[in-house]
């Protein structure tokens, strides 16, 4: 076992990727690989590695499928694999609350059942070791699931929350309160079940710039987050067409 590269000077981090099955294995990792390494361009970094922060939801079971595939590496771990020699892929889960709002379990392979109450499923998440993170979706934190999110900013616990490449204008009400509690936010793509968005891993993200020992990259990573203030985020949310596209197939989805 080993990697290609003993640390990574600068990484740079996709905190919400999903794999659907409408997907090309191989177009998702080139599509991620080349929007990281613009990211990378845009910032005048020459020495990063990609990091995928996978978020995969009840029944799916990509990463451990992929555990054999000759086009991923292992590390000396079994939460991580190395793609395309500059591509690092970390297991993680979503898992969806009593309350409809999703947690991300971010650096574990963990089961969660989904329709725990949310302060449970937090506590679970924690203590497995792996991040917690509440990510912002389009609707979901408004009127009563909103408040819910507001109550979990006030309670004791390591808690993130995550911010989404399909966002749309300015940062939402529960954002500003985060920042001011301290709660530090981590943007990601969020791919969705759409066959155009197979090469959209990695082109919303943040940057950590610390070193992460590749050999055991979930482990540090996850280690230089929580050591880590408020990062720089890198890339672009969604426009408009885009968002309006991605809304009335969401719809269209739900209802078929």
């Amino acid at each position: 076992m080993g990697t290609v590269v003993p640390s990574s000077s600068v990484a740079l981090v996709d905190a919400h990727v999903h794999f659907h099955d409408c997907y090309d294995l191989q177009a998702f990792l080139e599509g991620a690989l080349r929007n990281i390494r613009k990211g990378a361009d845009e910032l005048g970094l020459t020495q990063w590695t990609g990091f995928l922060l996978l978020a995969e939801s009840a029944g799916a079971r990509w990463f451990q499928r992929w555990r054999d595939d000759p086009r991923f590496e292992a590390t000396r771990e079994a939460e991580s694999r190395v793609a395309l020699e500059r591509l690092v892929l970390i297991a993680g889960r979503q898992i969806v609350t009593r309350e409809r709002l999703e947690v991300l379990a971010l650096g574990r392979d963990l089961e969660v059942p989904d329709g725990l109450p949310l302060r449970d499923t937090l506590e679970r998440v924690r203590e497995s070791g792996a991040l917690p993170v509440l990510p912002w979706g389009f609707g979901k934190w408004w009127g009563r699931r909103g408040r819910v999110v507001a109550e979990a900013l006030r309670q004791d616990g390591e808690l993130f929350l995550g911010d989404n490449g399909g966002r749309l204008g300015p940062d939402p009400a529960l954002f500003r309160r985060a920042r001011k509690l301290g709660v530090r936010l981590l943007p990601g793509s969020d791919p969705l079940p759409f066959s155009r968005h197979a090469g959209l891993a990695g082109s919303y993200g943040f940057v950590l710039p610390h070193a992460v020992d590749l050999d055991r990259p979930a482990e540090t990573l996850l280690q230089r987050i929580r050591e880590s203030g408020q990062p720089r985020a890198f890339g672009r949310r969604a426009g408009l067409p885009r968002f309006l596209r991605d809304q009335v197939g969401m719809q269209l989805e739900v209802a078929s």
